[in-house]
């Protein structure tokens, strides 16, 4: 039997679960810190391989020229438009959360001091547009969601750096399935980013639940129940967070029935209405002068006249970041493109696939202009390259 598997039996047998108190710090003991160092390979550590005896030259290059197009991650686990950076830091006005305290390996930066550090982990979701689509990270069309997961370090030792814990290994159980990696990301919708096992945690961060993208990694449908493991590997075992079924209620997920912000993933192709219409709704960014930047709506509905012929109502407001409902003044298009006032139009977005439109016509109106009123639901045409929205 070689040494090291020896010394790893014989640390296994020796193991204790050590009790976990907040805001604790406490030495590491010699056991723990061989446990660390022989239970998973520190990927954080750079390793310099010399080059063999007469070895070959450099490797040859590949065969991609270009970089890629935008798209959407094929092994993401909630529709790319529901957040963009920075994650949210603060999960104390969210319900339900599933946390536990996690003592954790903390070190140095020349890995020449051992300790445990206490560190607050919490698991939440955020809802996102549920257009009642089934797709891969969702195969029932239920609602969606983001988890997200909170590393929290006790307030007197936050942003230490002399002192710091490390990532642990962190997997999940799915049904009857085995424990398997799952990726940490700091950044929603990438594809490869993520936080390795002993990567240094200065600070408190959110991170968001992502799966491998490589081929045998297992994929995860983060809205279903699952159970989060936190391997420290440090003698301390797994602790399980479990985490059910999300089921938004008005209570526990308002915003999951909540209208969706206007933004770049609301400019769409939309048709819908009785009157059989096309509407194309463009969302658009103006830098100003003080380096801010102002966002507006373009809307351009083609309907048609009493008559039967093509009639264009077209209109813009600027917004500020955040907006769910907006109103435009609209006007129709009449000889020579000349635009006379016909309305206002109140558009929400709904979900990612229904908008719907309020229109309030002025009294009036000249024959053949077309006057109607009232809400009209618009149904989504395409997605836009690289802004897919579910």
């Amino acid at each position: 039997m070689k040494k090291s598997t020896r010394l790893m039996l014989a640390l296994a047998a020796s193991v204790v679960a050590l009790p976990v108190l907040a805001n604790e710090r406490v030495i590491l003991s010699a056991e723990g810190i061989a446990a660390h160092a022989a239970g998973v390979p520190s990927l954080g550590r750079p390793r310099v391989r010399a080059a063999a005896p007469n070895s070959a030259g450099p490797k040859v290059v590949g065969t991609s020229v270009y970089p890629g197009t935008p798209g959407a991650n094929p092994f993401r686990a909630y529709p790319p438009s529901c957040a963009a950076d920075p994650l949210p830091d603060n999960w104390q006005a969210s319900t339900p959360i599933y946390s536990a305290p996690v003592s954790l390996y903390a070190t140095n930066e020349a890995r020449s001091q051992y300790y445990f550090e206490t560190v607050q982990i919490t698991v939440w979701r955020i809802a996102c547009s549920s257009s009642g689509a089934a797709t891969t990270y969702n195969p029932g069309g239920l609602f969606n969601a983001m988890t997200l997961v909170r590393f929290d370090r006790a307030s007197q030792y936050d942003h230490d750096r002399d002192i710091f814990p490390t990532m642990p290994q962190m997997l999940a159980q799915q049904g009857t399935g085995a424990l398997a990696a799952v990726r940490m990301a700091v950044e929603p919708n990438t594809v490869i980013s993520d936080t390795v096992f002993d990567t240094p945690i200065y600070d408190s961060t959110t991170f968001v639940l992502e799966n491998l993208p490589y081929t045998g990694s297992t994929y995860f449908t983060f809205s279903d129940a699952f159970t989060l493991g936190v391997n420290p590997n440090i003698g301390t075992g797994v602790t399980p967070i479990i985490v059910p079924d999300y089921a938004p209620t008005q209570s526990t997920f308002p915003d999951a029935f909540a209208l969706l912000p206007l933004d770049g993933y609301a400019a769409a192709q939309w048709v819908g209405g009785s009157r059989s219409e096309g509407l194309l709704v463009q969302v658009t960014e103006q830098p100003q002068t003080d380096g801010s930047t102002v966002r507006q709506v373009v809307f351009d509905l083609l309907t048609k006249d009493t008559n039967g012929d093509p009639l264009w109502l077209v209109g813009n407001a600027a917004f500020p970041v955040g907006t769910t409902s907006l109103t435009i003044n609209t006007n129709y298009l009449g000889n020579q493109l000349a635009l006379n006032p016909w309305g206002t139009a109140k558009i929400e977005l709904v979900d990612c696939n229904h908008l719907d439109v309020t229109f309030t016509p002025n009294a009036q109106l000249p024959s053949p202009i077309a006057s109607f009123s009232g809400l009209t639901t618009y149904e989504r045409l395409f997605n836009a390259n690289g802004m897919l929205c579910e």
